[in-house]
């Protein structure tokens, strides 16, 4: 199951971008307006009320752009220039209209809420932190198998199975409720001695391949061909480029098991809606151009009209505590002050009230403006300085010790 999405890409050229971002004398005005056409000469408040307003670090993000130009030795040629478009045009944009970027909604059938161009959905994580600064991100913690497992109860009593509720999910609550020992044991046992992938990228590709599956990624390593005569790989072989790593992934006892047990979930949720409201089922966007139903596409359309409302109450929760939302990004929310543990578990309350879903929990992540930091050359010349005076300390202590003797 994959999630559609809906986003564009710049509605402006590119090269007409780059343009007006290497025009020195550009005040900032063409920029904007080629970005944002609907904004000049005095747009009307209906216009401006299909914008959102971000609020742009802006030291932060200069640092940032600096960090870019000077030391970002590990990104491609390719993504350190598309990095440095969209940090300088939300830079110009901001410093032309007093710290603010402006965002421009696009509503989707599926049920999110998307931004057009470049916007802090679409720009890398290290580039929000920097546009955004001193912030927290509130995001609900696996979203979709949270959804999901808001149907587990009548999934199982439909079942009348021997096994107890616990063991009947058992993979998915362990996942739920013990994530970080869950990861570790499948990083354990995926990941040998000889593995060249670091530490940190095996958790992040772990991450990555359990969240295709919780959105529908089959366990198969073999490829499909496509109506064109093209073929597709399955997501996990993309995922995992080393074949042996991927297969021990997709053999693992807990991942096989948490795999069955989102399909029993997610045919009761078809059933369910084929019984009481099979009007989704209906809508054109969920079948194939045959006209047959599309699984994946179906349960984006449920899950992401689920996500947003409860999203909806998570923001206003949050308003209600007196936090200024920063930016919204599908499933989390990025405010500037911490809205502290006994807020968070009201407005996590209220989630699961509304909806039923005793699932429901929000993760908290704290983010740190970008700093002015010094060079790779300026750093090797302060080492090499200190390494001088080191050298010139022993000196001088053992010409004091011999003259001594």
């Amino acid at each position: 199951m994959q999630l559609e999405d809906t986003l564009e890409a710049d509605a402006a050229n590119t090269v007409q971008i780059d343009q007006q971002l290497n025009n020195q004398r550009d005040s900032g005005k063409e920029l904007i307006f080629t970005l944002f056409p609907d904004l000049q000469d005095s747009p009307s408040n209906e216009v401006l009320a299909q914008y959102d307003l971000c609020e742009i670090d802006y030291d932060s993000l200069k640092n940032y752009i600096e960090w870019l130009e000077t030391d970002a030795f590990r990104m491609t040629a390719v993504q350190k220039k598309n990095s440095l478009r969209q940090a300088r045009t939300i830079l110009v944009v901001a410093r032309h209209l007093e710290g603010l970027f402006p965002q421009k909604r696009k509503s989707s059938s599926f049920g999110r809420t998307y931004y057009h161009g470049t916007s802090v959905q679409t720009v890398n994580k290290t580039l929000r932190r920097a546009m955004l600064g001193n912030c927290w991100e509130y995001d609900i913690r696996s979203s979709v198998v949270s959804w999901k497992m808001g149907f587990a109860k009548q999934c199982y009593a439909e079942s009348r199975s021997p096994l107890s509720f616990r063991k009947y999910f058992q993979s998915t609550l362990c996942f739920l409720e013990e994530k970080k020992d869950f990861m570790a044991t499948l990083r354990y046992e995926v990941f040998n001695k000889t593995t060249n992938v670091a530490v940190d990228l095996q958790d992040k590709l772990l991450k990555q391949a359990m969240t295709a599956l919780s959105f529908g990624a089959r366990l198969i390593t073999r490829g499909w061909k496509l109506k064109d005569g093209t073929w597709s790989r399955p997501s996990l072989v993309e995922i995992f480029k080393n074949k042996d790593e991927c297969t021990r992934f997709m053999n693992n006892q807990s991942v096989m098991q948490f795999k069955a047990e989102q399909e029993l979930v997610e045919d009761y949720i078809h059933r369910l809606y084929q019984k009481h409201d099979p009007s989704p089922l209906k809508l054109l966007l969920v079948r194939n151009t045959s006209g047959r139903l599309n699984k994946p596409k179906l349960f984006a359309y449920l899950y992401q009209h689920a996500e947003t409302a409860v999203m909806d109450i998570v923001r206003n929760g949050s308003i209600a505590c007196d936090r200024v939302i920063l930016a919204n990004i599908h499933d989390a929310i990025v405010v500037r002050r911490r809205i502290g543990a006994d807020n968070k578990s009201l407005i996590e309350l209220k989630m699961r009230e509304a909806t039923g879903n005793p699932y429901w929990e929000l993760g908290a992540t704290e983010f740190k403006r970008y700093e002015a930091r010094a060079s790779k050359a300026t750093l090797k010349e302060l080492a090499e300085h200190k390494a001088r005076i080191a050298e010139e300390t022993a000196h001088a202590a053992s010409f004091y010790k011999n003259s001594h003797k």
